[in-house]
């Protein structure tokens, strides 16, 4: 029953999402880079859906330009935070769990299309405008330990990125083994 609710209310979400939610999905990210940066985080809940985007992008690239940054961290904090999603939101199949994933990086701007497992497009993303390539590929991390997580394992390796000149980023992700 918990995850037939839990498909309803996604698909509720997709077809509007509240900027409350938005926001608060920023600040679990931002959260999330605090204790992957060991930095004191910002909050953003209370500003609008895009000044709170501008501002995580933004404090990010600060933190990777400032500070020693540790892959395995940021991967292994956002494991633990996708792995969370998946109990807290009780979806078990893995279209559903898709869905999720398309759903919360269409909130952030990063618009994905694809199968998982399988290929990934993202047409654009918002943090291009702010990421150098080696901190996109740092980044990166994050995104592959989050998806990661809500799936149950796996791996994510992009094969091409808007920040390394190309006209959209594409990944692949594969079930069982680890992140590259």
């Amino acid at each position: 029953m918990r995850a037939s609710l839990s498909r309803w209310m996604l698909s509720r979400l997709e077809r509007h999402t509240p900027e409350w939610i938005i926001r608060a999905e920023v600040q679990i990210l931002m959260n999330l880079a605090s204790r992957s940066f060991r930095r004191p985080g910002k909050k953003v809940w209370r500003l609008s859906a895009g000044e709170a985007l501008r501002t995580y992008a933004a404090y990010t690239a600060e933190c990777m330009a400032n500070t020693e940054a540790d892959p395995e961290r940021l991967y292994a904090c956002a494991f633990r935070l996708g792995e969370g999603l998946r109990r807290m939101t009780g979806l078990r199949d893995q279209r559903d769990v898709r869905r999720l994933i398309f759903y919360l990086y269409q909130n952030i701007r990063i618009p994905m299309s694809g199968s998982l497992p399988g290929k990934i497009t993202m047409r654009s993303c918002y943090f291009s405008a702010f990421y150098s390539q080696e901190q996109c590929k740092l980044m990166s991390n994050a995104d592959a330990g989050i998806i990661a997580g809500l799936y149950g394992g796996g791996k994510l390796q992009f094969t091409q990125r808007i920040t390394g000149g190309c006209r959209q980023c594409k990944a692949v992700f594969s079930e069982g083994g680890t992140r590259s």
